[in-house]
């Protein structure tokens, strides 16, 4: 029996792609695997198939397409679409929260990286836009004096200010300065946010 070629493998499993058959994609992309390991193309090809079997119900495949996609991106550390799969594959499969902190792990041995930096900061970005995507922070928590300063002092104080100038005519004059302290205490947690999104 001839041998197939990598290019006619990777031809059938597109094939296959576009006819809507991800097993015989699979097929074909395993295939094309044993002749070239490390080719980006072919793991990418295998993602595809792999995320077309998760859209038709089994969703165990995104794993494996996450999987597959993270071999073509060590494959091929600077191609764009690769990241960019990788990304959506993540957020489908639920675990962009593990590839932040790969990526933040990644960054402390090379944190002159900036490809790095930059991917680390689209998927921020995503968590985001999308309430339903939720990232480990890196564990900053404000200290005891701050915590005390703002949560019992400012935050009660500008509350009881603002209902004291709402409720009683001779303390409304007041009412701005409970605002300010309400916008700070604002400030101070917008902070917070997102210097525990930041990596360390």
């Amino acid at each position: 029996m001839e041998e197939i070629s990598l290019d006619r493998l990777m031809e059938l499993g597109a094939r296959h792609l576009s006819d809507g058959d991800p097993d015989g994609a699979i097929h074909y992309f395993n295939l094309a695997l044993r002749k070239e390991p490390s080719a980006p193309a072919v793991h990418l090809g295998l993602a595809q198939a792999f995320s077309l079997k998760a859209e038709k119900g089994e969703a165990v495949f995104r794993v494996l397409a996450l999987d597959a996609l993270r071999k073509a991106a060590a494959a091929d550390p600077f191609s764009e679409d690769v990241y960019g799969r990788l990304v959506l594959a993540a957020a489908k499969a639920d675990k962009l929260g593990d590839l932040a902190v790969e990526y933040r792990e990644k960054l402390k041995r090379d944190p002159g990286n900036e490809g790095l930096r930059k991917r680390l900061r689209h998927i921020y970005i995503i968590s985001l836009l999308d309430r339903e995507v939720r990232l480990p922070t890196v564990g900053y928590t404000p200290g005891l004096f701050l915590k005390v300063c703002f949560d019992c002092i400012i935050l009660p104080l500008g509350t009881s200010i603002i209902i004291a100038a709402n409720t009683l005519p001779k303390a409304r004059p007041s009412m701005m300065i409970g605002v300010s302290f309400f916008i700070v205490y604002a400030v101070y947690r917008s902070l917070i946010f997102v210097l525990s999104r930041l990596e360390t």
